[in-house]
């Protein structure tokens, strides 16, 4: 898995409203700070199956969760996407071997 480093800081990257996209292995997931409606801040995290970007893969395939939005949540956003990545290692190797088969399942061919 990409290294805890590659996930930058809060102040630096996020607080600039700055989108965190990455893939590994066949998964991809993205981080980004949100505002929810009485103004707290909290941390997204998104992963979801290759072949497709965040915008053109069906929500249906997403799995989205929201962290503190801190360091130590940060720590957590990186926890999580570890722990998706070994839960679902199946998953991600079919998405990276059979891009195709794959964007037919998702109903994009």
């Amino acid at each position: 898995m990409n290294n805890r480093k590659s996930f930058y800081d809060v102040s630096s990257f996020y607080n600039k409203k700055a989108i965190l996209k990455c893939s590994f292995k066949g998964m991809r997931y993205q981080v980004q700070g949100v505002s929810k409606e009485d103004d707290e801040k909290v941390l997204q995290a998104d992963v979801w199956p290759e072949p497709f970007c965040y915008e053109k893969t069906p929500l249906d395939f997403h799995t989205v969760k929201e962290f503190e939005y801190s360091e130590d949540g940060l720590d957590k956003v990186y926890g999580w996407i570890c722990e998706q990545y070994e839960a679902r290692k199946d998953e991600w190797d079919f998405a990276l071997k059979n891009p195709l088969d794959k964007a037919k399942q998702m109903g994009l061919m």
